[in-house]
């Protein structure tokens, strides 16, 4: 696929994305492998209203949305089997590569146009419209940008479905990437009355026996390296089928890692079938993002993460050290 120069010129992209939308008649949508509620919300968002304009859209997740996803309007709109259809555009949300939606290279090869919206630093300018935003707290917040550019008056589905990825990916507002007008447009959308609290307690005060039950076995994994300013969690194969869990009851598990006093960054080593999934998290000034895109993923500077070629022990002593370097 031919890759443009990369552009500084943001607002042109929003309204080159803005002339496709209202040219193009038929969207293939797709997010990141083991989507989060960014990636599902903003895509069930921007679904709802290319739909509301007459326009035909297929949604597509490699991986399964997550069980405290399933909440959202919709969703079961989200398929997990590629089309075979031809497509005037796609839109890629979160993919900082096209690699990262899974295998999706014959669809994109029969769309006509392809959009990168992203708000990862690493993310690689490959699509015809490239819409990244590294300053922005969530996609959720750049497709907000997009509707409010289109005069779209958002709806209370819609609403709830940026919420949801604005408030998992700050934290519920505690990163560092929450800014003023991340607030603003949050402030936007409970406007429209959706049951925000609601979203809050399926999100942060509900959770899976078998996710408690992962929490648990991660938190006895639990170790601290150099010098105390590194936290280690390792959760292995075996950890989900003693409890009959999915990789998704893992999700979140990495931010206790950052609870330990005088911890700077915390990884975790997830075992996978023919991978180790690692996730990264990191405080202050230490760009976690750079350990990730070493090892060929990338993300924020306070959270990363990348696939690595097993066996575990291997893929965890190579991230440690890099990670203790870093930290020194």
């Amino acid at each position: 696929m031919k890759r443009p120069m990369r552009t500084l010129d943001l607002e042109a992209e929003f309204k080159r994305l803005e002339e496709l939308i209202a040219g193009a008649q038929s969207f293939f949508l797709a997010g990141h492998l083991n989507p989060d509620g960014d990636t599902i919300g903003s895509m069930l968002a921007i679904a709802s209203v290319l739909k509301r304009l007459g326009k035909k859209v297929r949604l597509f997740s490699q991986d399964p949305v997550p069980e405290n996803l399933r909440f959202l309007p919709h969703v079961k709109s989200v398929r997990s089997s590629l089309p075979k259809a031809r497509f005037d555009a796609a839109i890629l949300l979160e993919c900082s590569t096209p690699a990262r939606g899974g295998a999706l290279e014959p669809v994109l090869k029969r769309c006509g146009k392809v959009v990168n919206i992203d708000h990862h630093k690493t993310s690689e300018f490959y699509g015809d419209i490239n819409i990244v935003e590294p300053h922005s707290s969530s996609t959720a917040e750049i497709v907000y940008r997009l509707f409010h550019n289109m005069t779209v008056n958002v709806s209370r589905s819609e609403a709830a479905c940026l919420y949801t990825g604005i408030v998992t990916d700050t934290g519920r507002f505690h990163f560092p990437a929450t800014s003023p007008r991340t607030l603003e447009i949050a402030s936007r959308l409970l406007e429209t009355g959706f049951k925000f609290s609601r979203i809050n307690d399926l999100l942060y005060a509900t959770k899976a026996r078998e996710a408690l039950k992962v929490l648990g076995r991660a938190l006895e994994s639990l170790e601290i390296k150099a010098g105390g300013k590194l936290a280690v969690l390792t959760l292995r194969l075996s950890d989900f089928r003693d409890f009959g869990a999915r990789t998704e009851h893992s999700e979140n598990v990495i931010n206790f890692g950052m609870m330990p006093p005088g911890v700077k960054a915390a990884v975790m080593f997830r075992e996978e079938a023919d991978r180790v999934s690692v996730t990264f998290r990191s405080r202050g000034h230490i760009d976690v993002s750079v350990v990730a895109k070493a090892f060929g993923g990338g993300g924020h500077r306070n959270a990363s993460g990348c696939r690595m070629r097993g066996p575990l022990q291997a893929a965890r002593e190579k991230v440690t050290a890099v990670l203790t370097r870093l930290l020194s």
